[in-house]
């Protein structure tokens, strides 16, 4: 009999325990708050996801490099600024445009053969920043 008594209040601990967890979680919600991790919204930030091109070039040919980027928070693709620097080679002239769906592309003609023409390319928005930089041989 005394084994039948101390199960018993056991179990009313057990059932003491389980209801105050029960209406702790109630408490706090206990639900989904639209995927957000901890609660908070995802911070800002933007990452250069590729930077693509060809791994060579001949000179007087036309050709392009492309960026896409990814992004966190709010950040939308019309928030983004894209700035094209050309960093080595004889300079050469380009044209960038964006298409709105967080990419940028860079067309340029180079006009000097036997050297490796570079270009670094940044996406700005909202305080954040993401730089890389490519480069290409053109050849005769």
């Amino acid at each position: 009999m005394y084994a039948l008594g101390n199960f018993n209040s056991v179990s009313k601990r057990i059932a003491v325990t389980l209801l105050a967890s029960a209406a702790l979680l109630t408490g706090c919600g206990g639900g989904d708050d639209g995927g957000d991790v901890g609660g908070s919204p995802l911070p800002d930030s933007i990452t250069i996801s590729s930077l693509d091109g060809p791994s060579g070039v001949k000179v007087l040919t036309s050709t392009s490099f492309t960026v896409a980027v990814v992004t966190t928070g709010g950040i939308g693709a019309s928030d983004i600024a894209y700035t094209w620097e050309q960093t080595a080679g004889t300079p050469v002239v380009s044209k960038a445009q964006s298409d709105g769906d967080h990419q940028s592309t860079l067309t340029f003609t180079p006009g000097v053969a036997n050297e490796t023409v570079t270009f670094k390319v940044t996406a700005d928005a909202r305080g954040k920043t993401a730089s890389q930089a490519k480069s290409v041989p053109v050849t005769p």
